[in-house]
């Protein structure tokens, strides 16, 4: 399941997974916001925190996610996670990317909060 994450500095859309992050989770949630973002043209900056209530992606999602991701123009997006899978695999798509997509742990929570929203 994604929660959004409330009282983040303007123009940061934040989303945390608790529990498995899903493709209908991924369909409702996060590509709205994104096709928002787009269609008001602003920078997107994106904190997604995979903490510890994430327990995985579940059948098809990090597929979504990475297919999509690739094609979305990011100004920043910052993904807090200790999963070393998830920050292996970013590490790898992040050249990929069409923007400045960092990993942090996630007790640098607030590090990357400001990374993302400058």
């Amino acid at each position: 399941m994604i929660e959004d994450i409330d009282d983040l500095p303007d123009g940061v859309i934040g989303v945390r997974a608790v529990g498995s992050f899903s493709v209908d989770d991924y369909n409702s949630i996060v590509e709205p916001e994104l096709e928002r973002i787009e269609e008001t043209h602003r920078d997107l900056r994106l904190l997604l925190v995979l903490g510890q209530e994430f327990t995985g992606f579940g059948e098809g999602a990090w597929g979504e996610l990475t297919s999509s991701i690739r094609h979305t123009e990011f100004h920043r997006g910052a993904v807090v996670t200790d999963d070393s899978m998830v920050r292996n695999g970013l590490r790898v798509l992040k050249w990929m990317l069409r923007g400045d997509v960092r990993t942090f742990r996630n007790d640098e929570y607030q590090k990357a909060l400001s990374w993302v929203a400058e």
